[in-house]
């Protein structure tokens, strides 16, 4: 241990200041867990200002939120959404989340009428079986995928298939609104006398009724996180700067 020695020929010993910043392996454990919530919070407010930016400013009159209008074309027979799997439970149920879902469609020809339907997915299947279609993949973007873009002509007319849980078809702009329920369900866009050459513009939206209950439990939700996760990261360093130097000294 180092000495020094005064003026008068004392010795007087040198206290030693041993670094120990008090982080243990809780505290430590307690800051990353806190860094990941607070993380975990910011996304829920944001997901939160988003929900209520679109509940105030992108609904329609009708009260739609609705996709950008894109253009689809392909020289097949149909175009189909993907699929859409709904699950019913005694707590959630499709119809009370998304209220009513619409698509309009308008034939790039204004002379071609067109049919819209929406179809267990079981029996759409069973439909276009063998027949050419693209499915769009993403209606944000107006993606679509080719899984058959070769096949021949459906047996039938859409108009004539009876598998069509609600369907509309003509000439001009074609809306369909559709009540969700539970079920595994597809879309499909055709020219309404089956003809190959499908082309059109068309977009997708819905009500979402309880939006602005979402946006309010994404604010609680991700306040709560926030204070859950700045208790974790404040008190394990206030700690931690709180706790004695451990000192050492000799005579």
């Amino acid at each position: 241990m180092p000495v020094t020695t005064t003026p008068g020929g004392h010795v007087q010993p040198v206290p030693i200041a041993r670094s120990h910043h008090g982080y243990t392996a809780l505290r430590v454990t307690s800051v990353v867990a806190g860094s990941l919530l607070g993380l975990v919070s910011l996304a829920a407010l944001a997901a939160g200002g988003v929900a209520t930016w679109a509940d105030n400013t992108q609904r329609d009159s009708a009260g739609y939120l609705t996709s950008s209008t894109h253009t689809f074309a392909t020289p097949s027979y149909a175009i189909t959404s993907d699929r859409i799997d709904l699950v019913h439970s005694d707590v959630l149920d499709a119809s009370s989340i998304l209220g009513k879902v619409r698509v309009r469609a308008t034939a790039i020809d204004p002379a071609k009428a067109i049919f819209i339907g929406i179809a267990p997915r079981a029996a759409a299947d069973r439909y276009l079986a063998g027949v050419g279609r693209a499915v769009v993949t993403s209606w944000a973007t107006g993606t679509t995928g080719s899984p058959q873009p070769a096949g021949g002509a459906p047996a039938k007319l859409p108009t004539d298939a009876a598998i069509w849980d609600t369907s509309v078809s003509g000439t001009g702009t074609q809306t369909l609104t559709w009540r969700p329920h539970s079920g595994n369900w597809l879309a499909v866009v055709m020219n309404r006398d089956a003809s190959p050459g499908v082309s059109l513009t068309a977009n997708a939206g819905a009500i979402i009724p309880d939006l602005g209950w979402v946006a309010t439990g994404l604010f609680a939700g991700g306040g709560l996180l926030l204070v859950a996760a700045t208790l974790l990261v404040v008190i394990p360093v206030v700690r931690a700067s709180r706790s004695p130097a451990a000192t050492r000294s000799v005579a």
